[in-house]
């Protein structure tokens, strides 16, 4: 009978179980074993460290998107089933494309933030790029509600001012409550 067939990770996680006896194996052996486990956790610690230092600096930000594209996922397949558009591979294959284009750009845009540096225009741009982010499903979100609603909420003022900001980026328009005080 052939021996059973071993995977890279049983491998891997029997070295470590070596390193960690230590007393019944060479120090060629032991050195062999830690370089192995160095290599295959040295990029996986690298990167859940990465991701954790961000995550305490934007805590409110990471829990946010990941809230709204929860949310999305719901009134979306809400609306589409509604609609009699509803198609599982279509849902899961749009979720996973949202999901992927917000990382993406969250990531290449958050590279320019770090080259400009720790100062106004850096926060400035640190605001716009979260703002933009969030908006991109929060505006989905909003868009199949208010179809859900038959136009009815959100208001259609608010709707106008989110079609704008998606056109031409002016955080301050947004925001604004000059525009509905003098209304």
């Amino acid at each position: 009978m052939p021996p059973p067939k071993t995977n890279k990770m049983s491998k891997l996680f029997t070295h470590l179980i070596l390193l960690a006896n230590g007393k019944s194996i060479s120090i060629s052996d032991w050195f062999r074993y830690a370089w192995n486990a160095f290599i295959h956790f040295g990029p996986v610690a690298f990167l859940l460290s990465v991701c954790g230092w961000w995550f305490a600096d934007n805590k409110q930000f990471g829990t946010f998107i990941c809230a709204a594209l929860i949310v999305n996922v719901f009134v979306g397949g809400i609306r589409h089933f509604k609609d009699g558009s509803f198609k599982w591979k279509l849902f899961i294959w749009r979720n996973l494309e949202l999901a992927f284009v917000i990382s993406v750009v969250y990531m290449m845009m958050e590279m320019l933030r770090y080259t400009v540096g720790n100062n106004i225009a850096g926060d400035a741009f640190k605001v716009l790029i979260q703002v933009m982010t969030l908006l991109y499903p929060i505006s989905k979100v909003l868009k199949n509600i208010f179809i859900l609603s038959k136009g009815k909420f959100p208001p259609e003022f608010l709707m106008k001012r989110i079609y704008d900001f998606e056109k031409n980026g002016d955080l301050k328009d947004l925001f604004s409550t000059d525009k509905i005080l003098n209304k």
